[in-house]
């Protein structure tokens, strides 16, 4: 059970921050001594490479908590869906992607052999499993989140309860937030959100995040996909988007398959290895989760050689235009100020200058 005093404790001194997407950069920052800059630091999520308009903008276009009659005799804590990965204690897989724009990402995920207790007003007392999902950037851990996952055993529905998560910094976990439904959230009530549904049909939609700050949908975009990624090849896979709510561009694309769950997301990568596979299968070897956890944390801070009047003017000098931010972030592999200009004929560009040689190392 999870330690509430506790997590209330370091509530007041941090702030509810997004869950299950990348935040490792406002932990790598926050370490960083910066003189002379005047100029605040990036943090946030990193999003998917999915550049279409939002096309749902409101909460009320999606299905939530009052459409699906959760009861608590129906919600169990271990499970199958016929398109999620078995959430069952042990299960462990991994998805990686070399081409982060911020270094090798790596997304293990492990079902620990513990449960979470739940009492909401209108669903009742019930269990919920516990998914460990641990994010690495080359090789060197910087998120550790705790996810309460559910099932309706009446239609296989998977649903999200909520999350607690911290950010690695100097190898030490420091909290970042949660979100718990059936709690006060800002000012309302957190909810479930929706996973999978147990029945995949195309355009359905439905509330993946219950949380005030994290809220999103899940639209079902379309079936009978085969998909072909390191873990090998897969039949009969479905697309879902996946939208915020809050901040409508952060959108991402994940192909589900049978079995496996997650083969393929635009932000977290490919499936690596997963032991829902058949053991005779060399991608079911999940024997390499966990190893990198105690990696000793190769770190030295970035020190900034030039100022961040000086990167603007290099920038400037690239695209013409206004500034109008400049932020300090890791692209490319590289520590750099982030350089917002707006253009007069192309819109918005980003120029990266490197923040000790000052050369232009990419744009966006």
């Amino acid at each position: 059970m999870f330690d509430k005093q506790g997590l209330d404790r370091q509530m007041k001194l941090a702030s509810h921050q997004p869950g299950r997407l990348s935040r490792w950069r406002a932990a790598f920052m926050a370490a960083t001594v910066l003189s002379a800059t005047g100029f605040a630091l990036a943090g946030g999520a990193v999003a998917g490479e999915i550049k279409d308009q939002p096309r749902f903008k409101h909460s009320r276009d999606y299905s939530s908590l009052k459409d699906w009659n959760l009861k608590a005799e129906n919600i169990v804590p271990h499970g199958a869906n016929p398109l999620y990965y078995p959430i069952v204690p042990g299960h462990k897989h991994v998805h990686e992607r070399p081409d982060h724009p911020d270094g090798k990402y790596r997304k293990e995920t492990v079902v620990l052999d513990s449960t979470e207790d739940f009492d909401i007003t209108g669903i009742g007392k019930f269990k919920t499993a516990v998914v460990q999902e641990e994010e690495y950037l080359d090789g060197v851990l910087t998120q550790r989140a705790l996810n309460w996952f559910a099932l309706d055993k009446t239609t296989n529905s998977v649903y999200a309860f909520g999350e607690v998560s911290w950010e690695i910094e100097e190898g030490k976990p420091v909290f970042a937030g949660t979100w718990r439904a059936g709690e006060l959230d800002g000012d309302m009530i957190a909810e479930p959100g929706l996973l999978m549904p147990g029945t995949f049909t195309v355009g359905g939609r439905y509330l993946f995040d219950g949380g005030r700050v994290n809220s999103g949908g899940s639209e079902n975009m379309e079936a009978g996909i085969e998909m072909t990624v390191p873990a090998g090849t897969f039949k009969n896979c479905v697309r879902v988007r996946e939208q915020g709510l809050r901040e409508l561009h952060d959108i991402t694309d994940k192909i589900w398959c049978p079995v496996v769950g997650v083969v393929s997301d635009t932000s977290d990568g490919k499936l690596i290895v997963t032991n829902a596979l058949p053991k005779d299968n060399p991608a079911s070897d999940v024997s390499s989760v966990g190893t990198l956890r105690d990696k000793p944390l190769k770190y030295t801070p970035p020190v900034a050689k030039i100022s961040g009047d000086q990167a603007t003017k290099i920038a400037l000098a690239e695209v013409p235009g206004k500034a109008t931010s400049v932020t300090i972030e890791r692209k490319k592999g590289k520590n750099v100020y982030v350089v917002e200009i707006q253009t007069p004929k192309d819109g918005e560009k980003d120029v990266f200058v490197d923040i000790e040689s000052g050369k232009i190392v990419g744009t966006d």
